[in-house]
């Protein structure tokens, strides 16, 4: 062998030796990067974790309250009356036709949606098509915030009766066709 071979072969041996260093290096360090990642998505699930943690308090904070006022009977005005959910259900129908009709509007559906029990209380949603002006929704909706029975909105559409290819009129006050997502507590059937 030549000097000239003999350092090509030591030359190549050491690359090999120094490439097979380098990937026992990236094993090695493998477990780490991976911990890494591992680590910032535990912090970010405990991060969430905390804030739905934070929501079942606030839940199990309404709840109680829910059960106090069942239990203390003294804010029964706050309730549906009926002694069952299907008379509760058609006074809180009875209550938002009178409060639709009362400010201009008209309904042209309503649907009782199965009951949900609460606690002592029992939630009874209902689902409400109106077609009303924007001074009347304005004041329906006023009423249902400020009176009682206390009844909550769920959820709200409003869409224009103007047509779809017309340019949109800003001064356009109504009549808009209204869906209405409203739930409304009662007490539980049998509960004194």
């Amino acid at each position: 062998m030549t000097a000239r071979s003999e350092i090509s072969a030591n030359v190549v041996s050491l690359s090999v030796l120094a490439a097979a260093l380098a990937l026992m290096v990236l094993f090695a360090a493998a477990p780490f990067v991976r911990l890494s990642t591992i680590d910032a998505a535990i912090s970010e699930h405990q991060v969430e974790l905390s804030n739905l943690q934070r929501q079942l308090a606030t839940e199990g904070e309404v709840r109680k309250e829910n059960s106090e006022l069942a239990m203390l009977g003294q804010d029964t005005d706050l309730l549906l009356k009926g002694e069952t959910t299907g008379i509760a259900g058609a006074n809180l129908q009875k209550l938002l036709n009178n409060l639709v009709v009362a400010h201009g509007g008209a309904a042209s559906s309503f649907q009782i949606l199965p009951p949900q029990e609460d606690g002592n209380l029992v939630r009874i949603p209902m689902g409400l098509s109106i077609s009303v002006g924007v001074d009347g929704l304005r004041d329906i909706l006023y009423d249902l915030e400020t009176g009682t029975p206390l009844i909550f909105l769920d959820e709200i559409a409003i869409r224009s009766r103007q047509g779809d290819f017309q340019a949109p009129d800003p001064n356009y006050i109504g009549p808009y066709d209204v869906t209405l997502q409203l739930s409304g507590f009662a007490k539980k059937n049998g509960t004194p």
